[in-house]
């Protein structure tokens, strides 16, 4: 969102560490997290079968009767689900991981009958008959989904280890031979039931196991959109598929409301490499060791062309930045700032004739159609009324768009839209909507000409979100 003039509070609030360039790999001690793991409500019954059908498995037209009653298998994992309280789409990744039963059209029936893995080992025959009240798609869900709540869970809970030794904190070597320190609950979890890493050269174990979830249920944000890792102070914005960190307050203030700020895991925060940081102010004048004032216009400093030209504009030189030639060298630079340089913050003009407002920035106007885009844009901002042979002055170069991460519909339809680098992206079902952590309440609602002002792009949805291509299941 633009803003008229430069925030300065001299309190920089530290927000998040910038220490890296690129996106977390494979990390063995922190495969999911507590509440990924635990996330019962994460997929409804129909949001399983949807998955299973756009990935064109055999279990979306599977049934199995159980207990008398014929279910097909996204009843079955939905409601196992929900009985144990462990998420749908852990059950959904290990059902991958152990037998491919996700891409797979045509899995064998011994693939079904040891669904999750669960009562064999490397060293088990499948024809012991001991092992029998495991075998069956339906036992082998169900089993799986107690053994997490009643066994591991329980365990961790109360006594900070699973039977076999795992826990948080607690090293602890896997089968293959790597030592492994879990994280949290969640890890510990897993390498319970498969105490193997598997190579992340290779595929392979718990290591697959992550390779599933980060294709299948790491979900992908808009451009624009403010993200915040759970339990995290840091605040990070979605710009050209990189999370970019915002370093004070003041930084983020200037540009978005915090309302808008959705909290993700770490997993989902992970996926997106860092990029540039984002320290100061927008709007705000920096000096450089050289002495050169800049104003900074969201991404982009821009020279002062002279000490005349910053005192005829009104700018403050008590709200000049000392700054390092590191600092500026993360942004691009732009043309300088003369006198002919009309607004270079911009400015809300209303002709005092006609009533009608611009946004002018840099000697040019964009008209605002609507008092939907004002009340979004520019936010408890008045317009400075001014005579036409004013505004006359400055070229005009279009309708000005919402701002990016505002989400919209229209009283002509019931589509709701979220609004990522100029696009209105639909939402294809009110559960991707929420579940992508947007919230109903901040939809505003605008004319049909404001909807068709940002063309068409391509649709939110919580599972066409979901990355494609093939994970054999290997354990």
């Amino acid at each position: 969102m633009k803003r008229l003039c430069a925030i300065i509070i001299t309190a920089s609030f530290l927000l998040s560490p910038f220490d890296g360039v690129l996106a977390a790999p494979f990390n063995p001690n922190f495969i999911i997290s507590d509440t990924e793991l635990e996330d019962s409500d994460s997929l409804s019954q129909d949001a399983i079968q949807r998955f299973l059908e756009q990935k064109g498995s055999f279990l979306a037209d599977f049934t199995e009767v159980v207990n008398g009653t014929r279910k097909n298998a996204s009843q079955i994992i939905f409601e196992e689900s929900q009985l144990y309280r462990v998420s749908p789409k852990v059950i959904l990744a290990m059902l991958q991981k152990e037998q491919s039963l996700i891409t797979s059209a045509s899995p064998s029936q011994d693939q079904l009958n040891w669904a999750t893995g669960f009562g064999i080992c490397d060293s088990c025959s499948k024809n012991d008959p001991t092992l029998a009240p495991f075998r069956g798609f339906y036992n082998q869900v169900s089993l799986f989904a107690e053994k997490v709540r009643v066994n591991y869970l329980r365990d961790l809970k109360s006594l900070g280890k699973t039977l076999t030794g795992w826990g948080p904190s607690r090293a602890k070597t896997t089968l293959d031979g790597y030592e492994v320190t879990p994280a949290n609950n969640a890890t510990a979890v897993l390498y319970t039931y498969n105490p193997w890493r598997g190579s992340d050269a290779g595929i392979g174990a718990n290591f697959n196991f992550w390779r599933i979830w980060q294709r299948y249920f790491v979900r992908d944000y808009p451009d624009g959109t403010l993200l915040q890792g759970e339990g995290e102070a840091g605040v990070w914005l979605l710009q050209n598929g990189k999370r970019r960190p915002f370093l004070t307050r003041t930084a983020l203030y200037s540009r978005y409301h915090p309302d808008r700020i959705i909290p993700v895991s770490k997993n989902e925060l992970e996926k997106y490499e860092i990029g540039a940081p984002i320290k100061f102010a927008n709007y705000s004048l920096l000096r450089s060791p050289k002495g050169t004032v800049y104003l900074l216009v969201d991404d982009t400093i821009r020279g002062i062309a002279s000490r005349e030209v910053f005192r005829t504009i009104g700018f403050n030189p008590e709200e000049v930045v000392q700054v390092t030639e590191d600092d500026l060298a993360l942004y691009a630079k732009g043309e300088n700032i003369t006198l002919a340089s009309a607004y270079p913050t911009g400015a809300l003009l209303q002709d005092k004739k006609t009533g009608a407002v611009f946004w002018v920035q840099d000697g040019e106007k964009q008209g605002i159609i609507d008092r939907t885009i004002l009340a979004n844009n520019f936010k408890n901002v008045r317009p400075s009324p001014v005579h036409s042979d004013e505004l006359v002055k400055y070229p005009y170069i279009g309708r000005l768009k919402l701002a990016d991460g505002t989400t919209i519909t229209s009283p002509e339809s019931s589509a709701v839209y979220v609004i990522s680098d100029g696009l209105r992206r639909p939402v294809i079902s009110g559960e991707a909507f929420e579940k992508l952590g947007f919230n109903w309440d901040d939809v505003v609602e605008v004319p049909q000409s404001v909807v068709d002002l940002h063309p068409l792009g391509d649709p939110l949805d919580l599972i066409v979100t979901y990355g494609e291509g093939e994970i054999l299941g290997e354990n």
